[in-house]
This record gives C-alpha cells, sequence and structure tokens, in this order.
C-alpha cells in the first residue's frame, strides 16, 4: 500500500502541469480518502444483510475483476503516461518497444 501510495503521487505530481498541481492533488487526496468512509458503510451494509465471509469474498472478486480490467488497459495508460512525463520534459523520448507491449499507437490499428 505504501509502495502504491507513493507512486501514485509521484505519477500525479509528475505528469500535471504546475498551474494545475494544487487542484488535482486536493481532488486525488479527496478520492483517495474520503471515500473510505463510504465504501466502509456500503461494506457494513452488505455484511449485515449477507453476513461478513460473504462480503469479503465479494469484494475479493471484486478486485480481482478490476485488476484484470486495469491489466487490460495497461499498455495504452503506460504509453499515455510516458508521453505526458516526456511533454512535461521530465523524462527522454518514448520506452522502449519491449515496455509497451506493441505498436506505439494509442488507438488499434485498422
Amino acid at each position: 500500500m505504501m509502495i502504491e501510495m507513493g507512486s501514485s503521487n509521484t505519477l500525479i505530481q509528475s505528469m500535471v502541469p504546475d498551474h494545475l498541481r494544487g487542484r488535482v492533488m486536493s481532488v486525488y487526496s479527496m478520492v483517495f480518502m474520503g471515500m473510505a468512509p463510504f465504501g466502509s458503510l456500503l461494506a457494513g451494509a452488505a455484511a449485515d444483510r449477507v453476513g461478513a465471509p460473504w462480503t469479503v469474498a465479494a469484494g475479493g472478486v471484486i478486485c480481482v475483476c478490476a485488476a484484470g480490467v486495469f491489466w487490460s488497459f495497461l499498455p495504452r495508460i503506460r504509453i499515455g503516461a510516458r508521453r505526458l512525463i516526456v511533454a512535461q520534459q521530465m523524462a527522454a523520448g518514448d520506452p522502449p518497444q519491449e515496455m509497451t507491449g506493441g505498436s506505439l499507437e494509442l488507438e488499434p490499428s485498422k
């Protein structure tokens, strides 16, 4: 969790233009920390209805499904993020072909 938080914070601050950084970080903080009480309320209500073991199992299934969706979009996200960082002149050039898993195009070939 600490690695994820540090990595996310670093990437967001690297990719966002200077004049928007404060606004973006405030929205990120609100979403990251402010949604936890709502998730806890939802999990508590679900545990009250169907039981804690089923609620935890459903949460695990949802997390695995969300990870699968994220994994399928990761090559395109990585390319777009790299281009934003290069546009900010914080790194040099496009990533190597082997990092992207294929073409450097954002849209699939027709």
